[in-house]
């Protein structure tokens, strides 16, 4: 084979092996091109990830599924004649990269409305106003003082917070670190979320963590011997996303979320 002949059959193959990998990218990807309600019936159903905690979805011992964002998205589709396919997913991240890449179509938790969020998710309307709080036991427990009762964020030097791997309030805690001007010393830990790190709290296997007001006062009525009055943060917009291409799919949710009156 001459040199030119030799070149001719290289542009050919590059030509070919280019076009074989782009009808796999093709293939492979499962982001819709067209996110609108219409598309996502044709295709069969919503597809759902949603919080694993009781503010999100759990099946019951009694195997019932509740949770009140469970019941929202479960209405919402109702409504829209819309069959729905659930994912349980209690890390943040683990759900905006199943977004992301096209396994489903809405993330529906309290997620926190961030400046850096908003760079690569669309929200819905808020559906709570929360603020951040920190978890810890109460300061006498069955007539027993509480000796790492801490009454103000102040006193948070030089203790350790026990958070979800990736949580986000990492960020939270590491910027109080540096507004209290002392370390403030953060433990993570995999696979479970900060729900469940807080009843581990009040078990006594770890002496603080972090969660909204809102899961908290909820946790608060099962598990007594809780403190919650300490807030950590300020109080921020709490909305479920899409993704950025998906405007049909958020607008469908946000006349459905300002005609459910929730109360913020």
């Amino acid at each position: 084979m001459n040199g030119s002949k030799y070149f001719n059959f290289i542009i050919i193959a590059f030509v070919v092996l280019a076009a074989i990998a782009f009808i796999i990218s093709r293939c492979v990807s499962k982001v819709p091109d067209n996110d609108d309600i219409a598309h996502i019936r044709e295709n069969g159903a919503l597809r759902v990830v949603i919080d694993s905690s009781t503010d999100g979805m759990q099946i019951t011992a009694d195997g019932d599924t509740v949770g009140e964002q469970f019941e929202l998205i479960r209405e919402f589709c109702r409504q829209q004649n819309l069959p729905v396919e659930y994912k349980l997913e209690s890390n943040l991240n683990n759900a905006i990269e199943d977004l992301q890449d096209g396994e489903c179509d809405v993330i529906v938790r309290y997620i926190p409305v961030t400046s850096s969020l908003r760079d690569t998710l669309l929200f819905t309307e808020s559906l709570i106003h929360d603020k951040q709080v920190l978890v810890q036991r109460k300061k006498v427990i069955d007539k027993v003082v509480n000796d790492s009762f801490v009454h103000n964020q102040l006193e948070l030097a030089e203790k350790t917070v026990t958070l979800a791997e990736e949580s986000p309030s990492i960020i939270r805690i590491n910027n109080l670190s540096k507004e209290i001007g002392d370390t403030i010393y953060i433990n993570t830990i995999p696979n479970y979320d900060n729900e469940a790190i807080a009843i581990m709290v009040s078990k006594g296997d770890f002496q603080y963590t972090v969660l909204g007001l809102h899961a908290a006062t909820r946790l608060q009525k099962e598990y007594k011997n809780l403190d919650i009055h300490l807030s950590i943060g300020f109080s921020q917009l709490h909305s479920w996303a899409v993704r950025k291409t998906s405007t049909e799919l958020c607008d469908s949710l946000n006349s459905f979320i300002k005609n459910c009156n929730i109360e913020k």
